[in-house]
């Protein structure tokens, strides 16, 4: 079995935004997961709470607002990104005349 390789990105914030509270332990796990199956998405939506929950603790909440903000219109970006990459069939509506 290969290893995969969690999105590295991620894999960043997590490493430097993340709690520092047993956060080798947190890496360790969620690498597991990824090591099992679980989706790229869901590294993700794993590593985006870890990262909030370590800011939460460091940022005053205007701050915090302001990071989740930006959080959220990324994932909107990378998710159109993605989903326009992706073999999805396009939904062509045809004019009625």
């Amino acid at each position: 079995m290969s290893v995969r390789i969690p999105p590295r990105m991620a894999a960043w914030l997590l490493k430097y935004l993340g709690p520092r509270y047993r956060r080798d332990s947190l890496v360790g796990d969620l690498f597991e997961e990824y090591q099992q199956g679980r989706s790229r998405a869901w590294y993700w939506r794993q590593t985006g709470m870890a990262v909030l929950m370590g800011l939460r603790v460091r940022l005053p909440k205007f701050v915090l607002t302001v990071v989740l903000r930006v959080l959220i219109e990324m994932g909107i970006i990378v998710g159109g990104i993605a989903l326009a990459q992706s073999n999805v069939p396009q939904h062509h509506s045809e004019h009625m005349r």
